[in-house]
């Protein structure tokens, strides 16, 4: 077994014996503590050179020393140290067919890295580079809620183990941490004597707009503030149109307000269901009436909504079929209607940046990012500032399917579904995203993304993933599908020739839960990404691209009759002819790539 070469033996001395000096020392100084930085980067570079010439170097005693070193100075240096500009949006899938991610938070990492270097694709590749490869171990820990993130050990495990071989991808979370604006002043009309409660309002109303009138600096800060009408004893709609419009008067006064970025808005507290879209519909024709231009919406929030934490906007009150009538009013009479918690989308975008950050620095070819649960504006925001500062390294962000999208104008769920993805498409092609990932996040509710012939379940159709793939491919974006992916579907979509698949129970098994899984509450066993189970997806994945892209019909013919040879053999569970029909897939897919002379 080849072992590290003269040199690369005598620099891993060299910095052992400096590294162990200066780690001795209980209190370094400034230049000791550069010194150790410099000494770090300088393994972990060795590391990857030793692997990229060799990969079974940490098989060796020497490659072991090295390897535990490297994974030192990752942990002291919060990453490899040096920024790998090369990721994902790099990736040539019209020439080497669809990427594969598979997750595992790590324990799976030989199998995946076995399996992904014994495919028919690798076997023909000259120089098997983790970039014409294609394969990715996805870092993620396989919760019984799905898919959550990894910490710093895993990370630098997955990483030193992936080095030189495949490629490296996570995901930071599927939903964001909202973070909120502090809510905007209410002025309280309360019942009783009208005269003395609208006296009271309008001296609050004056009192909190003083200091944004007269700031530091002498120019306005704009404000809403929004009117509260107790109604307990059920006033009428003209009464609550009349107190509106007589504050609103009050407001206009140049020593209360300064007109151009100060207004009053109209704030109202909604029962559940159509009462609740009722009284939504009715304060937006108050406000409209009052000449009012801004509705704030209040209420108890709804089961679904608590049992996800939060959902996007004013969904927290009422359900998609209830408040796409209120949003499509609303914008009718040219009313901004919102929750009352504005959301920081700043704060988010900062959040989101510091573990997209962690994935970078870590040396991995992507970072994905779920934005659950902000609305398409609040995304447009938050998207916008995250392209801002990864131009030069592919931050995925991710539409979930299963929730479609909610907007100030509309909500597309359901049969609308295609029409929100769209929207969602070209918004985020407006800020240059190359990359992004289609999914679900109730894994849970075993809703899959894809819906073939004969399927009860499924979200979108074969010709849905070939339209959106169509318009993407347009708008310069690279689309990787994940969620429920089965065998037979990652055939199909190497057949319509994807950019990319994640896969996760399609290359696993169960097996026992144990270590930090023992503390997950809703896992009955874990899932673990087998060679088997990898090899035969990115088997199928190959298969079905050489089957749409060969120009041999004849050849492709038959590639096909074998793939779903085996495919129905796997369903049958019939182990031994699903054994002999993978082996005769697998030879001739070999057979195809080598004709092919496409790599």
């Amino acid at each position: 077994m080849k072992t590290l070469t003269a040199g690369q033996g005598r620099r891993l001395g060299s910095l052992e014996r400096v590294i162990r000096k200066l780690t001795a020392s209980k209190t370094l100084s400034q230049i000791q503590e550069r010194a150790l930085c410099d000494n770090y980067r300088e393994v972990i570079r060795l590391y990857h050179d030793a692997v990229s010439m060799n990969r079974d170097i940490i098989n060796t005693a020497e490659g072991k020393r090295m390897f535990n070193l490297a994974k030192r100075g990752m942990l002291h240096l919060g990453g490899e140290g040096d920024v790998n500009t090369k990721s994902l949006k790099d990736y040539n899938h019209k020439k080497y067919g669809p990427y594969l991610g598979v997750s595992d938070e790590g324990s799976a990492a030989s199998a995946i890295i076995g399996a992904a270097l014994h495919s028919p694709k690798a076997v023909s590749l000259k120089k098997c580079d983790p970039m014409a490869l294609g394969v990715a171990l996805d870092a993620e820990r396989l919760g019984g809620v799905g898919e959550v993130a990894v910490g710093p050990h895993e990370y630098v495990n997955i990483r030193m183990e992936c080095a030189g071989k495949i490629l490296n991808s996570t995901n930071i979370g599927t939903r964001v941490n909202l973070r909120f604006y502090k809510r905007y002043p209410v002025v309280t009309v309360t019942e009783g004597n009208i005269e003395k409660a609208l006296q009271k309002a309008r001296k609050e109303i004056s009192d909190t707009f003083k200091p944004f009138l007269h700031p530091p600096g002498g120019k306005p800060r704009p404000l809403i503030v929004y009117i509260e009408i107790e109604n307990k004893h059920r006033r009428s709609a003209g009464n609550c149109i009349s107190i509106l419009k007589s504050l609103k008067s009050f407001s206009m006064n140049p020593e209360v307000s300064d007109k151009a970025v100060h207004r009053l808005g109209y704030q109202v507290r909604i029962g559940w269901y159509k009462k609740g879209r009722d009284s939504a519909i009715n304060a937006i024709d108050i406000a409209h009436e009052a000449g009012i231009k801004d509705v704030a919406i209040s209420g108890v929030v709804r089961k679904q909504a608590d049992e996800n934490l939060s959902q996007p906007g004013l969904l927290d009150y009422l359900a998609p079929g209830m408040l796409g009538p209120v949003l499509r009013h609303a914008n009718q009479n040219k009313i901004n209607i919102n929750p009352v918690n504005i959301v920081d989308t700043d704060t988010v975008a900062n959040h989101v940046w510091s573990a997209l950050h962690t994935a970078r620095q870590m040396g991995f070819e992507l970072g994905k990012y779920g934005l659950f649960p902000l609305t398409l504006e609040e995304c447009d925001d938050v998207i916008g500032k995250i392209q801002s500062w990864y131009r030069d390294w592919t931050a995925a962000p991710v539409f979930f399917v299963d929730q479609g999208l909610v907007s100030a104008t509309r909500v597309d769920t359901h049969g609308d579904l295609i029409r929100g993805l769209t929207t969602w498409l070209k918004m985020v092609a407006k800020h240059r995203v190359r990359v992004v990932l289609i999914d679900t996040i109730e894994k849970a509710k075993s809703q899959p993304l894809l819906r073939m012939a004969g399927d009860k379940k499924g979200l979108l159709t074969p010709k849905n993933i070939q339209e959106i793939d169509k318009l993407a491919q347009q708008l310069n974006i690279k689309v990787l599908w994940a969620g429920g992916i089965s065998l037979p579907q990652v055939y199909e979509l190497g057949r319509i020739g994807v950019f990319g698949v994640y896969v996760t129970s399609a290359a696993a098994s169960l097996v026992p839960v144990a270590g930090s899984y023992k503390k997950d509450i809703g896992m009955a066993a874990s899932k673990e990404p087998t060679y088997e189970g990898v090899y035969r997806v990115k088997l199928l994945m190959e298969a079905g691209y050489l089957n749409t892209n060969l120009a041999d019909r004849k050849l492709s013919e038959e590639l096909g009759n074998k793939s779903m040879e085996f495919i129905k053999a796997i369903q049958e569970k019939n182990t031994q002819l699903a054994g002999e029909k993978e082996k005769a897939l697998s030879a001739l897919t070999l057979k195809c790539w080598r004709l092919q002379n496409r790599i």
